[in-house]
């Protein structure tokens, strides 16, 4: 007899994009990370895309949702590591997203 303790359990809101993108530019730390493996951006924009919006609180996911239906500019964060973090922030025409570390400051 086989069971499972813990059932497995969707964490994705869902699996296509709730919008597209445009344009995509990563920031040149966040490119510089990429260059040596050491983290896909592009993974995290397939969450922002897909309307997981990682590691933001209630009001900013609220936010998201506003924005979707206005045609606001949609964020989302991602915790990588304990010291690492990434944004994605789409602007309000969805021509453009950006990829960068909380710190830097990327005109979009």
């Amino acid at each position: 007899m086989s069971f499972k303790l813990f059932p497995r359990q969707r964490t994705t809101p869902a699996s296509i994009p709730l919008f597209s993108s445009g344009a995509l530019t990563l920031s040149a730390r966040v490119q510089w990370l990429d260059s040596k493996g050491l983290v896909d951006p592009h993974r995290f924009l397939h969450r922002h895309l897909r309307g997981d919006w990682g590691d933001l609180d209630e009001p900013e996911r609220r936010a998201n949702r506003a924005a979707l239906e206005s045609g606001g500019p949609l964020a989302s964060r991602y915790q990588v590591t304990p010291r690492l973090a990434l944004e994605v922030i789409t602007d309000e025409q969805r021509s453009l997203t950006v990829i960068q570390l909380p710190e830097e400051a990327v005109a979009h």
